[in-house]
C-alpha cells in the first residue's frame, strides 16, 4: 500500500482533484469539486467549511475583517483533512480577521498575482494579503526542464505549447508530428518543414545538425532572481495602491526547519524509494543546503 495513504488516507482524494484549464491563469483546481475533506466553489478556490448551498468563498458570511492567504498547494491546504483544517480556516478562527483561501495547487508567484487580480473586485476593504509561496519558483530552477520565457516557467507548460502548436498545424502535419515527433528535435517548426526536409532530417545527420544549429532559439533567459523581483514589485504596487498590507513568508521545505517525525521519515522513505514517481522531491532535496533557499531570502 502506498505509505502516503497508509499515514494520510485523504491524501488519495487529493491525487484526484483534478486540474481545469481557464483563461490567463491557464490552470485551477476542479471547480465544485464537493466531499468530506475538500471542497471548491465556482472557480475551483477552497471553501474555510463544509459549503453548504454557497457557491462561491465569497458568499459565506463572514464577522471579521476581509484578508486574503495567498500561494501554491500548502495554502490550498494539501494534506489538510477537512476544509476547517486549512491554514486559512484556522487563521479565520481569530474574531477579528476572515481570510479567503486564494491557494492554487501547482502556482507559481506570477499566477498568484494574476489571480489576486482577477479577483480584485470581489475583495474591496482588504486588510490583510498573507503570501505563503516561494517553493514552487524555486523547484523550476533546481534542475527541472522546464520551458524559459520571458514570463516564467509554470507547470503544465509542456502540454499548453504541445496544444498550441497542434491548434495550427494542417491535418496531415498532426499526424506527421505524433508519428515522427519523437524522432525530430523541438527545434523543428512543424507549420514549416516541407515532406523533402523531414526525409532528409531523419536520414541525413548532416542536414540534421545544420537544421538544428541554424534554427532561432527563440528562448528567453529568465533567472529566479528577476521573477522574484518582479513578482515582490508588484505586490508592493497593490499594496501601496490599495492601502493593503502584504506580509510574504518563504514556504519552507521538510529538514529546513525541523527533524522529520516518524510518520514524516516514513513518508521520506517512500519517496526516496520511488524518485520516478517523485522525482520533484529528489530535486527539491538538493536545496537542503540552503544555497538557493537564502540566495531567495535576501531578495525579501
Amino acid at each position: 500500500m502506498n505509505i502516503r495513504y497508509e499515514l494520510a488516507p485523504q491524501l488519495k482524494l487529493y491525487d484526484e482533484i483534478g486540474f481545469e484549464w481557464v483563461p490567463h491563469l491557464m490552470f485551477t483546481q476542479t471547480s465544485n469539486f464537493r466531499s468530506e475533506i475538500v471542497n471548491t466553489d465556482c472557480c475551483g478556490l477552497r471553501f474555510n467549511e463544509k459549503p453548504n448551498l454557497n457557491q462561491s468563498i465569497f458568499d459565506e458570511k463572514i464577522t471579521g475583517k476581509k484578508s486574503v492567504l495567498i500561494g501554491g498547494s500548502t495554502a490550498f491546504g494539501v494534506g489538510s483533512s477537512s476544509d476547517q483544517k486549512t491554514i486559512s480556516s484556522l487563521l479565520s478562527n481569530s474574531p477579528d480577521y476572515h481570510f479567503y483561501n486564494l491557494g492554487g495547487r501547482a502556482f507559481n508567484g506570477f499566477q498568484e498575482l494574476i489571480l489576486y487580480q482577477s479577483l480584485v473586485g470581489k475583495l474591496n476593504g482588504v486588510e490583510k494579503i498573507v503570501i505563503f509561496s516561494g517553493l514552487n519558483d524555486l523547484y523550476f530552477f533546481s534542475g527541472m526542464n522546464f520551458d524559459d520565457n520571458f514570463i516564467g516557467p509554470f507547470f503544465f507548460s509542456r502540454q499548453f505549447f504541445d496544444g498550441m502548436d497542434r491548434g495550427n498545424l494542417s491535418p496531415l502535419r498532426a499526424l506527421a508530428k505524433l508519428l515522427l515527433g519523437s524522432l525530430i528535435s523541438d527545434k523543428v517548426n512543424w507549420g514549416n518543414i516541407t515532406k523533402g526536409q523531414l526525409l532528409k532530417y531523419i536520414f541525413d545527420p548532416h542536414f540534421r545538425r545544420e537544421l538544428n544549429n541554424t534554427t532561432p532559439n527563440h528562448t528567453t533567459h529568465i533567472t529566479l532572481e528577476s521573477i522574484v523581483l518582479r513578482n515582490l514589485s508588484l505586490w508592493s504596487a497593490i499594496s501601496n495602491g490599495l492601502g493593503v498590507k502584504v506580509y510574504y513568508f518563504l514556504q519552507p521545505l521538510i529538514g529546513w526547519g525541523k527533524d522529520p517525525s516518524k510518520e514524516e521519515q516514513k513518508i521520506i522513505e517512500f519517496i526516496n524509494s520511488n524518485t520516478r514517481k517523485f522525482p520533484s522531491h529528489k530535486i527539491m532535496n538538493n536545496l537542503k543546503s540552503l544555497d538557493q533557499y537564502y540566495s531567495y531570502q535576501t531578495l525579501l
